[in-house]
C-alpha cells in the first residue's frame, strides 16, 4: 500500500518528537567545541569524541587514568577518592572536574539503576557547563552536551551528584594546587615527607606564591624534610618550606605526605 505523502510527513514528524522526547537534557555540540584551555582530563576525553566507548563509567576511568595516572576504584562514590579525588562544589568546578550521579545509599560497584551517570567537564561560564561522556544516547559513543545543568540532572532522576578533581587532571600541572590527596598535617621543623603526585611533579617555588619561580619540579615520591614550623597561606593553597636534593623552597602542601615514622601517636 502505497502512503500518501503528507501522512509520511506527519509519521516523520512524530518519530522525531519521540526521539527528542527520549535524549538526555543538554544539547549535542559540534564535534570541535573546545575544553577550555590548561585540562589534561578534558584534552583527553576530547581525543575519542564520536568513537565507541562504552559505559560512561569505563569511560571516564580510562580518560583520568591516562591523564593523571591515577585509577579511580569500584565504588562509584569511594572509589574517587581512593584515586586521590576531593570533592569541589558546582561553584567551583571548572574543565577536568568529573560528574557523578548516583543513590548515596548504593554507590557498591554492582549497583545499576537509570540515572546512574559520569560526565567530565569541558568548559563552565556564566552561559552554562558543557561536559563530554559516552553512552548519553545508550549507544556507547562518546558526545559533547551543552546547557548541561547537574542540579536539573540529578533531580529529575531523583538522584544525589557529586563533582570531584584529580590532582594534575584540572591544569594545575606540574603540580601546586590546593586539593591534593593528602591533608596538611603534622608540619613540624625536621620531619621527613614524600611527594605524592602519581604522574606528575610538584613545583619547588622560592616563595609561598604560584607566581613565584620554579627552581625545581621534584618528582612523585622524592623525600623531603620540613624545614619551618610555620606554613603560609597564599592564593588559596597552604604552603610549606622544605629542604630536598634539588634546593631548599616551598610547596604545596596537599602534595606532601608525612612519613609515618614522623606523624605524631594517637595512643593515650
Amino acid at each position: 500500500m502505497t502512503v500518501p505523502t503528507g501522512w509520511k510527513l506527519v509519521f516523520a514528524a512524530l518519530v522525531a518528537a519521540v526521539c527528542i522526547s527520549l535524549q538526555p537534557a543538554g544539547h549535542v555540540a559540534a564535534i570541535d567545541s573546545p575544553a577550555q584551555p590548561g585540562s589534561p582530563i578534558a584534552t583527553a576525553a576530547l581525543k575519542y569524541l564520536g568513537s565507541y566507548q562504552g559505559q560512561c563509567w569505563g569511560f571516564a576511568k580510562k580518560v583520568v587514568a591516562e591523564a593523571t595516572g591515577r585509577r579511580i576504584g569500584f565504588d562509584y562514590r569511594q572509589g574517587f577518592f581512593e584515586a586521590g579525588a576531593v570533592e569541589v562544589s558546582i561553584k567551583d568546578a571548572h574543565a577536568g572536574d568529573v560528574i557523578q550521579y548516583a543513590d548515596d545509599a548504593f554507590t557498591a560497584p554492582w549497583a545499576d539503576y537509570p540515572g546512574l551517570h559520569t560526565a567530565i567537564i569541558l568548559q563552565r561560564s556564566e552561559a552554562g557547563m558543557s561536559v563530554i561522556d559516552s553512552n548519553s544516547f545508550w549507544d556507547g559513543v562518546v558526545r559533547i552536551r551543552t546547557g548541561y545543568d547537574p542540579v536539573e540532572q540529578a533531580r529529575i532522576k531523583g538522584l544525589s551528584f557529586h563533582i570531584y578533581r584529580f590532582p594534575g587532571g584540572d591544569g594545575a600541572s606540574p603540580v601546586d594546587a590546593a586539593g591534593g590527596p593528602n591533608p596538611t598535617v603534622a608540619f613540624t621543623s625536621g620531619v621527613h615527607g614524600t611527594v605524592v603526585t602519581p604522574g606528575d611533579c610538584l613545583n619547588l617555588r622560592e616563595s609561598a606564591s604560584r607566581s613565584a619561580a620554579v627552581i625545581y619540579c621534584l618528582p612523585d615520591g622524592a623525600q623531603v624534610t620540613v624545614s619551618q614550623e610555620d606554613v603560609v597561606q597564599a592564593d588559596d593553597r597552604t604552603w610549606v618550606h622544605i629542604d630536598t636534593a634539588w634546593g631548599t623552597g616551598w610547596v604545596a602542601a596537599d602534595y606532601l605526605a608525612i612519613n609515618s615514622a614522623d606523624e605524631p601517636s594517637t595512643e593515650s
